[in-house]
């Protein structure tokens, strides 16, 4: 066996544990899983999938209907259209997960994979606070199960940000500023701006506010000048110190003020989850309150999904996965390995011994037992 070969087996048995042991995790909160269509339709999802654009996509025309379809970009429209028009009559809360492929035709020239298997859960009809607790522990808890010590995840919060953004009338500048970390334009675009000095104090340290308890305990500081904006940091201390006190340790989030992704998508906490040693990210979920409403539903809604080809790259397999009982060699055998099986045992059979060294080197086998022998 050649290494290209080794190397395909070794990453299709880390995927299937990988996917063994997400699945654990997710079904431990309760999650059922569905299975989705590989393609959808474009008006479906044009309204509906975070950062939907022609250049983002890959399309293409069924030619029986002359419709305009779509291979899945995102989990999270189809879910929430299967819940709307298969489900709407399922007791509350309602926890599905899936797993596949999703398929972005995104920045093929920057080394971003346009083709990505992800597995995740969705949760409906949660109220906010019990609902972020849920997906960020989930993401905790599958880090942990992974045994990926070294992460973060950091969180934005889309409803603080539009509240601030409020205060500049949805400046473009300033956003700018926030998305594109331009630190260097934010004086000249403050100068030109009608804010008092309260707001002025504010607009200045948001961009800059990254960090854990402390930073939040400063921004607060900061927006006491408007009861909205305290309730809502108020909102974000709370889950980090419940978190906290749930076992998350304190250094593994981190709260970005000025994390605009998703900023007209997201109706809350958004997060990423990043594996520190080279800054990838790994997963991520947030809040969407409102994208049931495309559907014909009001239901709170938040979910949380894992990149499996990103994980793969940092996962060390359970060597247990290649042990095998017994290998047994010859025609003779191949009735007994049966006969071992039947009793629970795992057996790889061959037929001739001419590929045993080779065998040894990709598996484990705790007996060889061959025709020989006998």
């Amino acid at each position: 066996m050649n290494k290209k070969q080794n190397i395909s087996l070794t990453r299709a048995a880390k995927q299937s544990e990988l996917i063994v042991k997400i699945n654990e995790i997710l079904k431990s909160y309760g999650y059922s899983e569905i299975f989705l269509p590989l393609y959808e339709d474009y008006d479906v999802l044009k309204e509906t999938v975070y950062d939907f654009r022609d250049d983002n996509i890959v399309r293409f025309i069924d030619r029986n209907t002359g419709k305009s379809l779509v291979l899945r970009p995102d989990f999270t429209p189809q879910v929430c259209r299967t819940v709307a028009n298969y489900m709407s009559e399922s007791p509350l809360p309602l926890r599905l997960s899936y797993k596949g492929r999703v398929f972005r035709n995104v920045n093929t020239n920057k080394g971003i994979k346009s083709e990505k298997y992800q597995m995740g859960g969705e949760l409906f009809g949660a109220s906010e606070l019990y609902g972020d607790f849920e997906t960020l522990l989930i993401a905790s808890a599958v880090m942990k199960k992974l045994k990926f010590t070294n992460h973060k995840i950091i969180i934005g919060d889309a409803n603080l940000l539009k509240k601030v953004l409020n205060i500049v009338n949805n400046n473009e500048d300033y956003e700018l500023c926030l998305t594109g970390k331009q630190f260097s334009m934010l004086n000249n675009c403050l100068s030109g701006l009608p804010v008092d000095e309260n707001e002025f104090n504010l607009l200045k340290y948001f961009p800059y506010a990254c960090g854990s308890l402390d930073i939040l305990n400063k921004l607060k500081g900061l927006c006491s000048f408007n009861s909205e904006l305290v309730e809502r940091v108020d909102y974000i201390i709370n889950l980090f110190k419940k978190l906290i006190d749930m076992g998350i340790p304190e250094n593994v989030l981190v709260f970005d003020a000025g994390e605009t992704r998703g900023l007209n998508y997201y109706t809350g906490i958004n997060f990423n989850i990043i594996y520190s040693d080279r800054g990838i990210s790994v997963g991520g979920g947030g809040r969407y309150d409102t994208l049931m409403n495309h559907f014909g539903m009001s239901l709170t809604s938040c979910g949380v999904a894992f990149d499996i080809e990103e994980l793969l790259s940092f996962y060390d397999l359970n060597e247990s996965n290649t042990d095998f009982d017994y290998l047994f060699i010859g025609k003779k055998m191949f009735f007994e390995a049966e006969d071992l099986r039947k009793k629970g045992y795992s057996v790889f059979w061959v037929e001739k011994e001419e590929n045993l060294e080779e065998l040894k080197t990709l598996y484990k086998f705790k007996n060889i037992c061959s025709e020989v022998q006998k």
